[in-house]
């Protein structure tokens, strides 16, 4: 990632619920596909720590469990090196992740491949647009576990893990309402751009990806201290250790995703892919949750198919910049039928309950992870915080395990999901 230290966790484990309550129109087949799906889109606090283990390093020791020689792996792997302008060689420590890949973890592997299906042609026509190599599109694989609304512990964000002052450079939006680093398609076209820049700085991609990790700084000083050496391995005994491992973490993410069929890895489809799923621009603010309403689409895809809203509200047009929300295409005739009572429906909503002032954003919530949590004061009630915080009772009670409405002073409240 686009920093000087890399730790990755995931926090986002956002609990299941579909939406209930009367609908305008008929509920799509879609959108009625059991919630157990949307929870395998997400990633566990088992996951957590996959990432980071796996750029960390793991027991060179240990057992061969991948059932093929090295040799094979190798000449896999040399396969893929000659359709591809990145140097994607077979080492010691790339076997090792490939190990920890498709040892270790092949049920998490499995729904990252699900999870590729949504965002790969994302990926893949940045790529494209850049003119860069299609391989790329694998990094956010060891960045965030291909989870758009993953947060590390020093804050940095996202598929691609930008951190704040990163982001900002790179033309995101990050405010209190909307955070740009958490939205598939922008987000990934700034990564293409700021890898695309530190390519053209070094002129190698391992170096860009080293770069990415690292920071062009300490790349800069590997290649001094390596006597002016200018391929990656030539500079990696030089480079901090998190980023020594992290080109060979890559290429074994590379094997893995193309030869994880033939180590027995079966793909955990998600319950809707990029191809399932259409955008459209906000004419006024709209709630995530008046979509779901009032289109019957279940509340918990909507939150996950626009991870970038995080008080799950689409501004309205604003100085010229438009703000679109992503809806699954069986949708889109009751948003052409619907549209009017729609907009309607949170101008009537906000004018009751209207969002926190960006300052209150701020300083109310306690960031943890993606999530944010409100510290119970005397006289705050479980309605009154939904309200200060524009979401649903029944939102509080599912994200905090609440059978009823009974909150105590000083009880930590998470209210975002």
């Amino acid at each position: 990632m686009p920093r000087f230290f890399f730790l990755v966790a995931l926090t986002l484990t956002l609990s299941v619920f579909g939406h209930g309550g009367d609908s305008l129109v008929p509920k799509f087949p879609l959108a009625n596909k059991a919630d157990s799906l949307y929870a395998r889109w997400l990633t566990s606090r088992a996951e957590q720590t996959f990432v980071h283990h796996a750029i960390k390093g793991v027991d060179t020791a240990a057992a061969d469990i991948l059932g093929v020689s090295d040799a094979v792996i190798a000449q896999r792997l040399a396969t893929l090196d000659q359709r591809s302008p990145m140097d994607l060689r077979f080492t010691p420590d790339v076997k090792n992740s490939i190990q920890f890949y498709l040892g270790r973890r092949k049920e998490f592997l499995g729904r990252v491949i699900g999870r590729s299906t949504y965002y790969f042609p994302i990926f893949e026509a940045a790529l494209d647009r850049y003119n860069m190599p299609m391989e790329l599109k694998y990094l956010p694989i060891i960045e965030s576990a291909m989870n758009p609304s993953a947060t590390s512990p020093v804050g940095a964000k996202g598929l691609w893990q930008f951190m704040y002052a990163t982001g900002k450079l790179q033309g995101l939006e990050i405010s209190s309402y909307v955070d740009e680093r958490m939205d598939p398609v922008k987000s990934t076209d700034a990564a293409c751009r700021y890898l695309k820049k530190m390519y053209d700085m070094f002129g190698s991609w391992e170096l860009a990806l080293a770069a990415y990790n690292a920071g062009p700084g300490n790349v800069s000083k590997a290649i001094r201290y390596s006597g002016g050496k200018t391929t990656y391995w030539e500079i990696r005994p030089f480079l901090p250790r998190e980023t020594r491992n992290y080109v060979p973490a890559y290429i074994a993410a590379v094997y893995a995703m193309n030869y994880a069929g033939l180590h027995g890895v079966r793909a955990d489809m998600p319950p809707t892919t990029f191809f399932d799923v259409d955008t459209i621009n906000a004419t006024a603010p709209v709630g995530l949750y008046d979509v779901a309403q009032v289109l019957s689409i279940d509340s918990t895809l909507i939150t996950i198919l626009n991870p970038q809203y995080k008080l799950h509200h689409v501004p309205g047009p604003k100085d010229g910049k438009v703000y679109s929300f992503v809806v699954p295409k069986a949708a889109m005739p009751a948003y052409v039928a619907f549209a009017d009572t729609l907009y309607a429906t949170t101008a009537q909503r906000l004018k009751k309950a209207p969002l926190p002032p960006p300052t209150q954003v701020a300083s109310s919530a306690t960031s943890r992870g993606s999530n944010a949590y409100h510290t119970v004061r005397s006289g705050d009630t479980l309605g009154a915080i939904a309200k200060k915080y524009g979401v649903r009772v029944s939102d509080l009670q599912r994200w905090n395990g609440l059978r009823g409405t009974t909150i105590r002073i000083g009880q930590k409240l998470k209210v975002r999901g």
